[in-house]
């Protein structure tokens, strides 16, 4: 909406969805991507007046994207042999890392940054353990806006160069990934920055309903969908793209090390102090802030939690190379090794339509 000012973008958005605390259901009084927190220190979710908006609709005060890198119609590739294998009716794979920067981050970022283009922002803060930041970073330069991205000094080495080749500013930060963001959120409160979370904006999770809707368009039915879960928009965004009645199984698939969703999900506490080590960054998240709205979309799928080690991600990501030809990160592979253990459960089995969801590419982190 080039050359409409704050207002009248805010105010075309009004007509069409407002955004709902998730914990005190209060409405805030402008949906900006600026609200980050309800004065109840809740999050915000968005909510669409109309059923069809709310499974294909962006939220914006245009109909269009005004930030595209080409994100989407990624590849999606039948796996009839390992369909076999796991003794599943028909399996594909959705091959996210084929997206501009590598991962599938780039469907929220192209949301998340048209939206903060229109509302006239020029500069905004972001933590991530590597995608997203690397995502963020590069759609922020189509938008010509300053990115500060915060990341673990530990993330893979890909990943951050991919931040700073994009201009970004990277700020990198000692400890575990929560350090990240807890700088993060200082840095923008005393710089007085829009503090631009993919994991805490709804903006981000709404990019991932146009995946589902490549899905649908492809002509596949399914029945379960698996997707690794770090903040959980792969979860969240799986379920908005079907209309109620019509949704298949949400699946969330974790590290045995790090496991909030799969306990929130289960109704259980979690206790951030129980996160060790994983080979799997990107779903090393021990304080998902979406933990409650993931957790939601799973359960009300009728979906399943399931912890995988990282000696099995380890082996799936060898094995879908080496036999299939699909190079990926080792948290995509996590999906793989879920679906294993799903089929073990009995979850899982011989008139399954299932989709895994392939998250970020190989070519980002060492093999070791």
């Amino acid at each position: 909406m080039e050359g409409v000012g704050l207002s009248e973008v805010l105010e075309a958005r009004s007509t069409r969805f407002e955004l709902v605390c998730a914990a005190c259901s209060k409405v805030a009084d402008v949906p900006s991507v600026r609200n980050v927190y309800c004065g109840c220190g809740g999050i915000y979710d968005i909510r669409y007046f109309d059923a069809k908006d709310a499974v294909e609709g962006l939220p914006l005060g245009s109909t269009e994207l005004c930030v595209d890198l080409g994100q989407g119609g990624t590849p999606l590739v039948w796996l009839d042999e390992l369909a076999r294998e796991f003794g599943v009716g028909e399996l594909v794979a959705k091959l996210e890392f084929c997206s501009p920067t590598g991962s599938f981050k780039d469907r929220g970022s192209a949301v998340l940054m048209s939206a903060a283009k229109e509302e006239g922002i020029e500069e905004f803060v972001e933590d991530s353990s590597g995608n997203a930041g690397a995502s963020m970073s590069a759609y922020a330069a189509r938008a010509g806006i300053r990115a500060h991205i915060f990341a673990p000094s530990s993330a893979a080495q890909g990943k951050l160069d991919q931040i700073r080749v994009f201009g970004a500013e990277l700020h990198l930060i000692d400890g575990p990934r929560q350090a990240a963001t807890d700088a993060a959120a200082k840095f923008a409160d005393s710089k007085r920055i829009p503090y631009l979370s993919h994991a805490l904006s709804p903006w981000f999770a709404e990019g991932v309903k146009a995946m589902i809707t490549e899905v649908r368009d492809a002509g596949f039915a399914a029945t379960d969908i698996i997707a690794p879960a770090g903040n959980g928009a792969l979860l969240i965004g799986s379920f908005a793209g079907y209309a109620e009645g019509k949704r298949p199984r949400v699946h969330c698939v974790q590290s045995k090390a790090v496991q909030p969703l799969i306990r929130a999900i289960r109704g259980e506490e979690w206790d951030a102090r129980e996160a060790r080590s994983t080979i799997a960054s990107g779903i090393s998240v021990s304080l998902p802030p979406r933990a409650r709205q993931a957790a939601k979309a799973v359960v009300a799928s009728g979906g399943e939690g399931v912890a995988v080690s990282d000696e099995a991600m380890l082996a799936w990501r060898d094995q879908l190379a080496s036999e299939v030809g699909i190079f990926c990160e080792v948290t995509s592979a996590a999906a793989f090794a879920g679906l294993e253990e799903l089929g073990r459960m009995g979850v899982i089995g011989g008139k399954s339509r299932v989709v895994v969801v392939v998250t970020g590419s190989g070519l980002k982190e060492p093999l070791g």
